[in-house]
């Protein structure tokens, strides 16, 4: 099949690896049931470590081979084929398919009874950090123990809303795929409201059989994903989005003052994620793949805002800080310049450092508000920590 891979060993000797065939689908669905953290979810723009709640699971259309999730309550449901025959490619589709509308409007509890606590009971639970592991809480407090409170309950709003708008990553996973078959994936990531689909190939690697005493034979397993949507889909329907909310300003010195803001932002590779009332823009870090957000936009006719927030905020959410060391000390610092810029005022909620202006002191401030928030990524940018 022609791929490589070159071991060294302590002695500095090499040891050249080739890839082979696996015997067939369960050598594959077995190692990476063994070794989850094969699955490289960060190439899914997910942060990880994966947390595996099911395998084997009975739902109503089948036995799912695996049922994982992502530090951000994204929901992963993964499929395992062999060979390159399109009937059987077809097929794991329509199985990634059916499973997704089997779990598609349950609630956590339900989520919870039928998928996580059934895998806790079972044979296939193996890991031994889920030892004692009853629920989907359990699971979650020993796979990511330092998670913040803060961060638990975004966790378990996304998965919530994961369940309820059937919004999941399904993977289907062999040795290799066809041009057909990536092309097919396309597709369904074009055309459908929901859902995104991801090839990813398992590559088994073993060195030749040596005719030396003592030589031993070794294996070596790699995943890497081939083919993925052009564009992650998480925006719903009812969400807002740039053109939405400047729209909803009658001020023209405001909002101009923010184009010329949001210019800026995008210029220096910050990201918006649009919600139903404004965007947060983050920061993307070396530490995990959910960028950190620095800045807060929302409708001037918004209110019950996230934190209590309202207008334009720089600054930065404390819990979320502790997870991207990397940046922490510039960020701090970020939030205490922003709260030292004049007619800024403390944001409402506590978990959040930094100021919030309002659109008359954004229109005033505009130069140095875009010197802040650029000159910070700059610095980060510097150091060599910007994601």
């Amino acid at each position: 099949m022609g791929r490589k891979l070159v071991v060294l060993r302590e002695d500095k000797s090499e040891a050249v690896l080739e890839e082979i065939l696996a015997p067939d689908e369960q050598n594959l669905h077995d190692r990476l049931r063994l070794s989850p953290g094969l699955l490289p979810i960060e190439d899914l723009e997910l942060d990880g470590p994966l947390l595996v709640v099911g395998q084997e699971v009975s739902l109503a259309s089948g036995r799912i081979d695996l049922v994982g999730l992502a530090r951000s309550g994204d929901i992963l449901l993964v499929e395992f084929k062999t060979g390159p025959h399109n009937p059987d490619f077809r097929h794991v589709l329509a199985q990634l398919v059916d499973y997704g509308s089997d779990l598609w409007e349950q609630s956590l509890d339900e989520f919870d009874n039928t998928v996580v606590r059934r895998y806790l009971a079972s044979k296939y639970c193996t890991d031994p950090k889920m030892a004692g592991a009853r629920s989907l809480e359990d699971a979650r407090a020993l796979i990511w123990p330092e998670m913040p409170e803060a961060e638990i309950g975004q966790f378990r709003t996304r998965l919530a809303e994961t369940l309820e708008t059937g919004d999941f990553h399904f993977i289907a996973v062999a040795q290799r795929f066809t041009t057909s078959m990536e092309n097919s994936v396309r597709y369904l990531n074009q055309s459908m409201k929901r859902g995104t689909f991801y090839l990813a190939e398992l590559i088994r690697y073993q060195s030749p059989l040596s005719s030396e005493p003592g030589q031993q034979v070794i294996s070596a397993y790699a995943c890497q994903i081939v083919t993925r949507p052009e564009r992650r889909p998480t925006v719903a329907s009812n969400r807002i989005g740039e053109a939405d909310l400047l729209g909803s300003i009658t001020n023209d010195d405001y909002r101009m003052a923010l184009e010329r803001i949001f210019d800026a932002c995008k210029g220096i590779g910050l990201r918006f994620e649009w919600g139903t009332k404004g965007a947060s823009i983050r920061l993307p870090t070396q530490d995990r793949a959910e960028p950190l957000s620095i800045v807060w936009i929302f409708r001037p006719d918004s209110a019950s805002n996230w934190y209590g927030l309202s207008h334009l905020t720089l600054g930065y959410d404390k819990d979320s800080l502790a997870s991207v060391p990397s940046v922490e000390g510039r960020i701090v610092q970020y939030g205490m310049e922003a709260s030292d810029l004049p007619a800024g005022k403390p944001p409402r909620g506590k978990a959040i450092m930094g100021a919030t202006f309002d659109p008359s002191s954004v229109v005033a401030l505009e130069v140095r508000l875009i010197a802040l928030i650029t000159e910070t990524v700059a610095a980060i940018n510097d150091q060599g920590r910007l994601g």
